[in-house]
């Protein structure tokens, strides 16, 4: 074993050793862990995640890797009309159905590495865009400061934010049809902090539990236990067929092994074992995509025979490792990442074709800024807002926002 490996292992067993019942969903994974999951991982914090699939990697699936790098440009951008709202970064943007909503973000970003204590709380004002009409409208302002460390999805075309602070206790959900932000009552205690939502259900861990909220019926439920195994470092992604909790199983000692877990609406089921050691999963291209290349660069030429990143469909339990031309990010890539739910995703300088599992380096149009870009995929086209470049003098963050077509 290489030195580099016997680290990763430490480093994993110590983190492991930490982790409370919510697997993973603790405070420190809030505001700062959030900022730096905007901004290129750290290799320690990496490290953590990738090291879990070590010991059991030559029984898992094979990778099935293509050779075939990014060779060229796809699709264009183009500028749109100016949004209603001040220069910004870090602010949260997510995809209705029918409108981009922009919410959030801070109008005096932090420098990397800095100690930013005092800074001005962040933003609460937002904007929704529809590419139909090619215009911005203002919305009402969140009922609380919204920054990187909160999250922003959709269900059924109603907007839920999760507030990062008093423990994830604050949700609230704003409906385009009426114009307004409403308070989510009785969420359950512990609950964690990364939700996923499809149709008009969000899930999110609670313990050892999957609590469910329905935007229609405004009612929290809680699925049967999943009694299959004992995951670490569990995430819920909301998909077509059911909640799928992955995480790791300890075989034997430090081994362990990648495993995802579906509740089809009756019962949960072991999907079948997978070389796929992702933690960013999202619902794309018809099936569950963890697409972060950064985080995947080179740790699969430490770690042989784990694929870092990948795709999962739920229905089969068939997984597939990401192309090499995903992973191989470019030199100049830009913070900008989204991920579905059409076929599409972006990532650090990428973009890539879920359906076809393909990879181009994704332009950066001209004047968008290098960090803190917010970005939403709309109808198969992506919307980056606002950002900042930091330099000697300062950081200027900019309120432009940009439409790409594939």
């Amino acid at each position: 074993m290489t030195d580099l490996e016997q680290q990763l292992k430490e480093t994993y067993a110590e983190r492991l050793d930490t982790l409370g019942p919510t697997g993973g969903d603790v405070g420190a994974a809030r505001r700062d862990g959030a900022r730096m999951r905007m901004r290129r991982r750290l290799g320690v914090g990496v490290a953590a995640v990738v090291v879990v699939a070590v010991g059991a990697a030559g029984s898992l699936l094979g990778t099935g890797r293509l050779t075939v790098g990014p060779s060229h440009d796809v699709g264009h951008w183009r500028e749109l009309p100016a949004p209603p709202l001040s220069p910004r970064a870090f602010a949260q943007s997510v995809w209705t159905g029918s409108e981009v909503v922009v919410l959030g973000g801070e109008e005096q970003p932090c420098p990397p590495n800095a100690d930013c204590a005092g800074l001005p709380e962040d933003l609460r004002d937002g904007a929704a865009y529809n590419p139909v009409s090619d215009s911005w409208r203002r919305i009402p302002p969140a009922p609380v400061p919204v920054g990187p460390g909160d999250r922003l999805l959709a269900a059924d075309g109603v907007v839920v934010l999760r507030d990062w602070q008093q423990d994830g206790s604050r949700w609230f959900t704003y409906e385009p049809d009426h114009n307004r932000w409403s308070r989510i009552d009785d969420v359950p205690a512990d609950i964690g902090d990364l939700p996923s939502a499809y149709g008009s259900r969000v899930y999110a861990l609670v313990g050892r539990r999957v609590a469910v909220y329905d935007v229609r019926s405004f009612q929290w439920s809680l699925l049967p236990p999943d009694t299959k195994q004992r995951l670490v470092q569990r995430r819920v992604t909301a998909t077509p067929y059911g909640p799928v909790v992955t995480g790791y199983v300890t075989l034997i000692g430090t081994q362990t092994a990648v495993s995802a877990h579906l509740y089809d609406g009756t019962s949960w089921h072991r999907l079948p074992p997978t070389s796929i050691a992702g933690n960013d999963w999202a619902w794309a291209g018809g099936g569950m995509v963890d697409f972060d290349s950064y985080q995947h660069q080179g740790m699969d030429r430490m770690l042989p025979g784990v694929s870092l990143g990948g795709t999962l469909d739920p229905s089969t339990g068939r997984s597939a490792s990401l192309p090499t031309s995903a992973l191989e990010t470019p030199p100049d890539g830009w913070s900008l990442n989204a991920v579905g739910p059409g076929p599409w995703a972006a990532s650090w300088g990428l973009v890539y074709d879920v359906a076809h599992r393909k990879a181009w380096t994704l332009s950066q149009p001209d004047g968008a800024p290098d960090d803190g870009v917010a970005a939403a995929w709309a109808d198969g086209r992506l919307l980056a807002f606002g950002g900042v470049d930091h330099s000697p003098d300062g950081a200027e963050p900019t309120n432009h926002a940009w439409l790409y077509t594939p």
